[in-house]
C-alpha cells in the first residue's frame, strides 16, 4: 500500500509539472527586448547578391514609446534571399526578426526594371502581413529611401499611409501584398506606384511624393513608366472620387488652374468579329481657381462654357495619349480594361485569356469626357 500511495504520489507531481509546462506563457516566445520590429523593407540590386533594408523599430525597455523606449533604424545587409538577410541581421543584433508589423516593401528603382516578384514570396506564406502591406517602387534606392528619415518615427509608416490616403478617393492606385499576390497567380498585368523622398531645406523632415508608376506584364517584365501627370489622369478613371488639379489651356492661350471636385468614369466593353471595343465616359465636375498668371477672369456664361470646352478637350487628348501607350507598350491594367472585360464578358475572357496580351494592341478604345465648372471658385 505504501509503495502505491508514493507512486500516485510521484504521478501527480509529473502531471502538474507537465501542466505547467503546457501554459501559455513566454516559454517559446522571444522577451520584448529581444525583438526587432520591421516596420519597412526594401530590396536593391547588388551583383550577385541583392541589397536588402529594414527600416526597425527596437524596444529599449519594456516602456512606452512616450518615454523614449523606441529607437527607430535602418540597417542593410546582403543577401542571395530576404530569409539570408533575416539570418544575418538577427545574428548581427541579437535580437528575432518579427515582420508583424511591417507596413511598406519597396522596390529600388534599378531592381524594378528587373524580374523582383521572386522576392515577395518570402513574405506571401504571412498572411497578417500580406493583408496589410503595401508595395510600391522607389525612385533612386529603396537604401537611400529609408536612409531619408531625419525624425524619430519611421518613413515606412508616413509613406504607406500617404498611399492609402492618396488612394481613399478612388480605388485601384496603392498596391498591397495580398492584391500583388492574387494578379501574381492569376498571371495578370499589374503597376506599381512609385514614391520619392526628400528632405526638406527646413526642419529635416522627409518630404514624400507620389512621383508616377511602373507598369509591368503578366510575367513580372518592366513595361514602362507612368508620369505623375498620368498617374493622376489614371486616379481619375478609377470609379468614383476627387482628383487633384488640373491645369488647362483654352483657344485663346490663356491656362486655367481647377480643382478636380469629383470624377466619375464608366466603361464599356462589347466584342465585334472577335475585337474588343471599349467605351470609356468620363464626367468631371471642377473648381475654376484661377488663372495660371494670378490676373483673374471675369465670372460669365461665355468664361465658364471656354473652360469647360478647355478641360474636356484636354483631358480627353492626355486620356487618349494615355490609352494608345496602354496598347503599345504598358499593358491594359494601366486603365483596368483587363478587368472590366473578365468581369463583362467572362465567357470570352477565358477562351481569350492566355492571348490577352497579343489582342489587347488590337483593341478599340473610344474616349468622351464632359467638364461641369463649379461656381463660386472664379475669381473676377
Amino acid at each position: 500500500m505504501y509503495f502505491i500511495k508514493r507512486f500516485t504520489g510521484i504521478l501527480m507531481a509529473a502531471a502538474g509539472i507537465f501542466a505547467l509546462l503546457t501554459m501559455t506563457g513566454c516559454w517559446d516566445d522571444a522577451e520584448i527586448n529581444g525583438r526587432a520590429f520591421v516596420l519597412g523593407f526594401g530590396a536593391d540590386s547588388g551583383g550577385e547578391a541583392y541589397r536588402f533594408t529594414f527600416q526597425l523599430a527596437i524596444p529599449v525597455s519594456g516602456e512606452s514609446d512616450s518615454s523614449g523606449s523606441i529607437q527607430y533604424t535602418s540597417r542593410t545587409v546582403e543577401g542571395r534571399t530576404p530569409a539570408a538577410a533575416v539570418r544575418t541581421l538577427e545574428k548581427d543584433l541579437g535580437r528575432q526578426i518579427n515582420f508583424e508589423q511591417l507596413s511598406l516593401i519597396v522596390i529600388g528603382e534599378r531592381l524594378s526594371r528587373k524580374d523582383f516578384t521572386g522576392l515577395t514570396d518570402y513574405f506571401f506564406r504571412r498572411a497578417s502581413v500580406r493583408r496589410q502591406s503595401c508595395i510600391a517602387v522607389c525612385s533612386g534606392s529603396a537604401e537611400a529611401f529609408f536612409g531619408s528619415s531625419a525624425t524619430d518615427k519611421a518613413i515606412s509608416t508616413e509613406a504607406a499611409s500617404a498611399l492609402q490616403s492618396y488612394d481613399a478617393g478612388s480605388g485601384g492606385i496603392a498596391m498591397n501584398l495580398f492584391l500583388l499576390y492574387r494578379i501574381l497567380v492569376n498571371r495578370d498585368e499589374f503597376f506599381l506606384p512609385k514614391i520619392s523622398a526628400a528632405a526638406e531645406d527646413a526642419g529635416g523632415k522627409a518630404l514624400l511624393t507620389l512621383s508616377g508608376a511602373s507598369a509591368y506584364g503578366r510575367e513580372g517584365q518592366f513595361r514602362g513608366d507612368l508620369s505623375e501627370e498620368e498617374l493622376e489622369l489614371l486616379r481619375l478613371t478609377r470609379g468614383s472620387g476627387t482628383g487633384g488639379s488640373l491645369t488647362v489651356q483654352d483657344g485663346s492661350g490663356n491656362r486655367y488652374c481647377c480643382q478636380v471636385r469629383q470624377s466619375d468614369c464608366s466603361v464599356k466593353c462589347t466584342i465585334a468579329d472577335g475585337t474588343p471595343e471599349f467605351r470609356m465616359k468620363l464626367e468631371l465636375v471642377i473648381l475654376p481657381l484661377d488663372t495660371e498668371s494670378g490676373k483673374g477672369f471675369g465670372h460669365s456664361d461665355d468664361a465658364q462654357t471656354s473652360i469647360e470646352q478647355s478641360a474636356e478637350d484636354t483631358v480627353k487628348k492626355r486620356l487618349q495619349a494615355l490609352a494608345d501607350r496602354s496598347r503599345d507598350s504598358l499593358g491594359s491594367s494601366v486603365l483596368g480594361l483587363q478587368d472590366v472585360i473578365r468581369q463583362r464578358q467572362p465567357d470570352w475572357y477565358a477562351l481569350h485569356q492566355k492571348d490577352w496580351e497579343r489582342i489587347y494592341p488590337a483593341s478599340e478604345i473610344t474616349i468622351t469626357v464632359n467638364c461641369t465648372a463649379a461656381g463660386g471658385g472664379i475669381t473676377k
